[in-house]
């Protein structure tokens, strides 16, 4: 059976659909990392010592955006929404990746060029697939 790649998403931010920059879209699931250690059972002899990192398990995506009014009416929505926003991406055929409790973090820079872009990053919960 074939497999179909996500890679031409519609990502929807607070129930809207936007258009995004081509293969702009990254995410991270917030897995979170482990953290490996060695401790010394003596006479030489070690064993790890495998432990969850919950401080980072946060969801992220992010992706870019034309520099348009649509853009900008939104960007300046979602970073007043801190820690409410919802994102999702979807592609036919497969499960949609969902970020909520997002807040957008980073401070966006818009290019105000003939092809300018803007990219916009969330972080939020753990992203969970629906």
């Amino acid at each position: 059976m074939a497999r179909i790649a996500l890679s031409v998403p519609t990502v929807v931010v607070n129930n809207v659909p936007f258009d995004i920059v081509p293969n702009s879209f990254e995410y991270e699931a917030g897995y979170g990392e482990i953290n490996v250690r060695s401790a010394s059972v003596g006479g030489g002899a070690t064993v790890s010592v495998h432990s969850e990192n919950a401080e980072n398990k946060i969801g992220m995506c992010k992706f870019q955006m034309y520099v348009t009014e649509t853009a900008r009416v939104a960007i300046r929505s979602w970073k007043q929404l801190i820690g409410a926003n919802f994102v999702s991406a979807i592609q036919l055929n497969n499960s949609p990746i969902v970020l909520s409790g997002a807040s957008m973090t980073n401070n966006p820079t818009f290019a105000a060029t003939a092809d300018g872009t803007v990219e916009v990053e969330f972080k939020g919960d753990r992203m969970i697939t629906v």
